[in-house]
């Protein structure tokens, strides 16, 4: 059911049909689930570490915007920072890496650059400074990579006009070549990038990289709409870890063992829709590897007398990300689940199971791997919040971050529901808002599947319509009396649709 409710009045109630008091002139009737005009919760910024969520509050006051922007940006730009580094286990031959791609739709004038040019500025610093700092080492790098070539090819030269048994000359070249490692300049994320170069940067940087956008126009590039063939291999790929080979005739082989992509994309509501609706993206899974954010607009109640960033706020919040990013594992570290920890995450992940074939249904490849994004999340707040001691010991996070990571799951499950039937991905839905549409012009007190069948011209035979008058049934508009005959809740008529 896509309704408001959350995942824990879920994991309690079962019901598609809220428990709502009727008025007194339509006793017996309660008040239909509504199609449209839900109220989506607000991002819980409490649960965020407390430096990162008192930056998020500041950028919120200083842009004026919502809570929610600044709040999916943080977690993009931790994941950005922690991933190929770090990955959480669930339990035994469970393991999931931390980054995370995350989707937030607001119309324009929202001031979306905004708030990700300050929620992303420390990676930006980080990357300058680093790059200030390699540049005379890319250049020293350089010149010995110029001089061991002159010496492999005056070696060729030399072999190939004498004999000689003594190879130790050659051997000793042939290991500082094979030892020879390229300095190369810092680059953390990209924006605009056709899945073909995406592969190779993420070669080019260890296997980890991100894309930052404000304008969410790579979707136009995976659609193929620049180059006539849709490739979203590399995203799914990059998503779960799985490893990317890249042999094509005309291109040098790739090979990505470990790949871990990034997305923080802010978009407009009709570029999610084409997402959504993309018969591949939907087929393939790679709607299902979104978090969704639909935050309120706060157009046209904005103060122009914002307060700034406190400095002391944004100093905690670039140091964070500046120690996080510094952070060099010779190996990926796992970070393991206490025992409490791990009962929470047990009981929500048998909770959401049976959900998969009822409540969440309509949207069951999200929730597929909805448990996974939740464990990511945890993982994510753990190590921020542990930042300045991540290098020594075992990682073992205690359950209050599971906790938290579940209150902010519930957040993205709910937006998702959203997304989902907002951008038309539930046909259902938009079935049962075309049966309501037709009967508010007549009004009738009792319909058949006869009349229906009569006004709705949409559907061929009485199966089509089965479906979305059993939906109607269960959010209340619709009460069946005997076979194939409905009373219509009064209410529906003083709704908009």
């Amino acid at each position: 059911m896509l309704g408001t409710s959350s995942v824990s009045e879920q994991l309690q109630v079962k019901s598609p049909v809220s428990v709502l008091t009727g008025t007194g002139a339509y006793a017996g009737w309660e008040t239909p689930i509504p199609f449209r005009g839900m109220v989506l919760p607000k991002f819980p910024v409490t649960e965020l570490p407390a430096t990162v969520s008192e930056y998020v509050r500041a950028v919120a006051e200083t842009t004026q915007t919502a809570i929610d922007m600044p709040a999916v940006s943080s977690l993009a730009v931790l994941a950005l920072c922690l991933q190929g580094k770090f990955s959480i286990e669930g339990k035994r031959d469970w393991v999931e890496p931390l980054n995370l791609y995350t989707l937030v739709v607001a119309p324009p004038a929202e001031r979306k650059s905004a708030v990700m040019m300050l929620m992303s500025e420390p990676i930006k610093k980080f990357e300058a400074d680093e790059n200030a700092r390699r540049e005379p080492l890319i250049i020293e790098n350089r010149i010995k990579k110029l001089v061991l070539d002159n010496r492999e090819k005056m070696l060729e030269k030399k072999l190939a006009k004498s004999n000689f048994s003594d190879t130790s000359e050659l051997q000793e070249l042939a290991a500082e070549i094979s030892g020879f490692e390229e300095i190369k300049p810092c680059r953390l994320f990209c924006d605009d990038v056709t899945p073909e170069k995406l592969s190779g940067i993420l070669e080019e940087c260890s296997g980890r990289t991100a894309i930052l956008s404000s304008e969410g126009g790579i979707f136009d590039v995976l659609a193929g709409r620049y180059g006539g063939n849709t490739n979203i291999d590399v995203f799914l790929k990059a998503h779960s870890g799985d490893s990317i080979r890249v042999d094509h005739q005309g291109r040098v082989s790739e090979y990505i063992q470990n790949p871990a992509l990034t997305t923080l994309i802010f978009t407009q509501p009709s570029v999610m829709s084409s997402l959504i609706s993309n018969g591949i993206f939907h087929g393939r899974g790679l709607c299902a590897r979104f978090l969704y954010s639909l935050p309120i607009s706060t157009v046209g109640s904005r103060n122009f007398e914002s307060r700034p960033i406190a400095e002391v706020t944004a100093e905690r919040y670039y140091n964070l990300i500046e120690r996080l990013l510094n952070i060099e594992n010779a190996e990926t570290k796992i970070v393991r689940l206490s025992e409490g920890a791990y009962e929470v995450l047990k009981g929500f992940s048998e909770a959401i199971e049976p959900m998969l074939i009822d409540e969440l249904s309509e949207i069951v490849d999200f929730a597929g791997k909805f448990v996974g994004a939740v464990l990511r999340i945890a993982g994510l707040l753990y190590l921020a919040e542990r930042s300045e001691n991540l290098t020594d010991g075992e990682l073992i996070m205690p359950e209050e971050f599971m906790r938290s990571a579940i209150t902010i799951g519930e957040y993205f499950l709910e937006h998702a529901k959203a997304a989902y039937q907002l951008m038309g991905a539930d046909e259902v839905a938009e079935q049962c808002k075309y049966i309501l549409r037709q009967l508010q012009k007549s009004q009738p007190e009792v319909i058949t599947v006869r009349d229906v069948m009569r006004m709705c011209r949409k559907f061929k035979t009485a199966d089509e319509a089965s479906t979305p008058l059993a939906r109607l049934c269960e959010y209340g508009y619709l009460k069946e009396t005997k076979p194939k005959t409905w009373e219509v809740n009064p209410l529906t008529y003083s709704m908009k649709i």
